[in-house]
């Protein structure tokens, strides 16, 4: 019981520091958008827009989610035991998205897409993604290692550094100065990870006799695999929208559109940063009781702080967004659809992860197909009837149908009743009445 308390207590600890990181980052953000937003021209931030789409679009889906097993077996496992494995995979992976990206933007160079875009631009594109890999491998094992306070500081200091390079184009309004000092943002970042992760104070952990053994890549690679379907189809199905509005409109409509998404995104402060550390806490956990326990509780405490969330975020967005950034008045329109399937996602986060921590990656893939059918579907009913407003709407009705599939889907695994993933308990209630009392 002792231990258990322990481990929900590092939990909520975590969960707490990486939560107010991630909103000094939002504030920090909320900043530099203010002064970009009302300098710079919505093309500008269209070309920077498309640049993180595709190069982010690159890295999710040629990746292989190779850092979600690097999350699992790292905390299952522990470093010793995957280091060789992990080294071998991220090599192998970081060719196959140079070459195969490359090609890609080669092909498309002279389509609807890319007409207007710099090959400078497409260049940077692949250096993106490569660079979100490096990133993401090397804060995916700080996770692992529940090395929660390296982490948060290398995403406050990425936002602290963004921050400074949104001054930096709002004094020189330029899509290469913005796209290319990203890239060397997150090179930096990278180092910063590395760092981390060879530093340690006291004894290195280690993992249970039976788990006591080198990792082989093949392992890696079967979970990866298992969890990269459902892991590209979320990113499909929650970017889907921004590669219509750049495909079917114009790159000055998808500066605007992704401002809505911006501030949607906001929404998942919470949900992202509780799903981010109980996974590597339930991976490590040997009770299914208590991998559940922490799960129901995440859940509800997320979902309905997340209700609260959004509505202030949308209120404050309709009284200031006209008036602070005029050139992106019509952002409102789409994040007023945008915004209802914001909420529901956030139990998708929790208990998407919840489910890759116990090893079963592979049953969010249900979920998100419904997602992504749900999506395409919208848009062909949608666009018609409300044009940019209806890839908004096909975003939001498929971010719901997604969120509620997926708790299907983890009840029926877990064999759990729904009433359990919203009704709070008396301890659960008292518990999180401690938190505000401390």
């Amino acid at each position: 019981m002792r231990k258990t308390k322990r481990i929900h207590s590092d939990v909520v600890r975590d969960s707490i520091n990486t939560f107010g990181t991630n909103v000094i980052g939002a504030v920090l953000m909320l900043i530099a958008n203010f002064v970009v937003l009302r300098k710079v021209d919505p093309e500008v931030k269209g070309y920077y827009t498309a640049v993180q789409n595709w190069g982010s679009g690159f890295y999710t889906i040629f990746s292989l989610s190779i850092a979600a097993s690097f999350i699992y077996f790292v905390a299952r496992y522990k470093i010793q035991n995957t280091k060789r494995a992990i080294i071998r995979l991220s090599g192998a992976v970081f060719i196959g998205i140079l070459v195969v990206s490359s090609v890609i933007l080669f092909v498309l160079r002279n389509s609807s897409f890319f007409s207007t875009t710099p090959s400078s631009f497409l260049v940077a594109t692949v250096v993106y993604a490569l660079c979100s890999l490096a990133l993401s491998v090397c804060t995916s094992i700080l996770r692992g290692e529940n090395k929660f306070k390296s982490f948060n500081i290398v995403n406050l200091a990425q936002r602290v550094l963004l921050t400074l390079l949104y001054f930096a184009v709002a004094v020189h309004p330029s899509s290469g100065l913005w796209i290319w000092g990203t890239n060397a943002i997150s090179v930096i970042m990278t180092g910063l990870a590395i760092f981390g992760i060879y530093r340690w104070s006291g004894p290195h952990p280690q993992p249970v006799p039976e788990d006591d053994h080198p990792v082989k890549s093949g392992s890696m690679v079967v979970y990866s695999l298992k969890a990269h379907i459902s892991n590209v189809l979320t990113y499909v199905n929650t970017y889907l929208g921004t590669y219509v509005v750049q495909g079917i409109f114009s790159i000055k409509n998808l500066g605007v559109y992704n401002t809505a998404f911006t501030i949607m995104q906001q929404v998942w402060i919470l949900p992202d940063a509780v799903s981010q550390v109980i996974m590597s806490r339930i991976a490590a956990m040997n009770k299914k009781e208590d991998k559940l326990h922490l799960t129901l509780t995440s859940a509800k405490v997320v979902f309905y702080s997340t209700l609260v969330i959004a509505l202030i975020i949308y209120v404050a967005a309709v009284l200031f967004l006209p008036w602070l950034f005029p050139m992106y008045k019509g952002a409102l329109e789409p994040l007023t659809y945008l915004i209802f399937g914001s909420v529901f996602i956030s139990y998708a986060k929790v208990i998407g992860n919840s489910i890759a921590a116990y090893g079963r990656p592979e049953l969010n893939i249900v979920p998100t197909v419904a997602g992504i059918v749900s999506n395409v579907a919208g848009c062909f009913i949608f666009i018609p009837l409300f044009h940019i407003n209806g890839v908004a709407l096909a975003t939001s009705v498929s971010l719901t149908i997604q969120a509620f599939s997926a708790i299907a889907i983890f009840c029926h695994f877990s064999k759990t009743q729904v009433y359990k993933l919203f009704v709070p308990t008396k301890e659960e209630i008292a518990s999180v009445k401690g938190i505000f009392k401390k």
